[in-house]
């Protein structure tokens, strides 16, 4: 469900800028409705989950994508075009990659689809190698969409050279949506499960975050989780004010 449009220089009125993220009044209606969350949405949050990590040496291991690039490198033409815009993002040196899949299948469509899952790209296990692993709220319901993700990203990695299948794709452990609104939510709190278990995973121990997933994403805490996100913008809103005065 996407909420109707009200006037349209209201819905485009800014809100917060926050790194390369803008958001607008209109993604504020739809975190309070029972709405699709867009693109701004998943990318604000993701960025504010990336700052929030602690400041550890090996936190850059731990890569947050917007869901432009991964759309981007699902649908490039070509491996070489897949290589020319993923060199910078140097998926192979991260431990984990987050990366949020939509299921639009029309490129020239902005703001399309029915449907977010997460896809992790997981280089934790020197030893086993790298794996993908897909959260989805709706069990098979973008698993074409993972998969042509995966195998957009199989070749930029190690284990590729030697056989492009010895890099798998599971599903792993998700909540049920019961709606057809509350993907994006699931998604988000998918990936917050995912950082906190990544920021204490020597106190938490285990070899993967299935349990804090499991512990941490359930119907309360998704319904929750869009007034938490409103609140999170409004504290920031309210922190960059209080900036501008002390600067005046």
């Amino acid at each position: 469900m996407r909420p109707r449009r009200g006037g349209e220089a209201e819905d485009q009125e800014r809100v917060l800028s926050h790194g390369d993220v803008v958001l607008l009044c209109c993604d504020l209606a739809i975190l309070r409705g029972p709405h699709f969350l867009n693109d701004r949405i998943l990318a604000f949050y993701l960025a504010h989950l990336s700052s929030s990590l602690p400041t550890k040496t090996d936190d850059g291991d731990l890569l947050l994508l917007p869901p432009s690039i991964p759309y981007l490198l699902s649908n490039l033409p070509d491996p070489a075009s897949v290589v020319a815009v993923a060199e910078p993002l140097r998926l192979a040196s991260h431990r984990l990659v987050l990366l949020p899949v939509n299921d639009n299948p029309d490129v020239s469509h902005a703001e399309g689809g029915t449907h977010w899952t997460l896809l992790v790209l997981d280089n934790t296990d020197p030893a086993s190698g790298p794996r993908f692993v897909h959260h989805d709220s709706l069990p098979g319901a973008n698993l074409p969409a993972a998969r042509r993700l995966a195998a957009a990203l199989r070749p930029l990695l190690p284990a590729a050279s030697a056989a492009l299948n010895s890099v798998p794709l599971i599903e792993g452990p998700t909540p049920r949506q019961t709606n057809g609104y509350d993907c994006g939510v699931f998604v988000l709190a998918v990936a917050r499960a995912i950082c906190h278990w990544w920021a204490s995973r020597e106190q938490q121990g285990g070899s993967d975050w299935f349990e804090a997933v499991k512990r941490e994403v359930n119907a309360d805490s998704v319904k929750a989780m869009r007034t938490q996100l409103l609140q999170l913008i409004d504290g920031l809103v309210q922190g960059h004010k209080n900036n501008s005065k002390q600067n005046c």
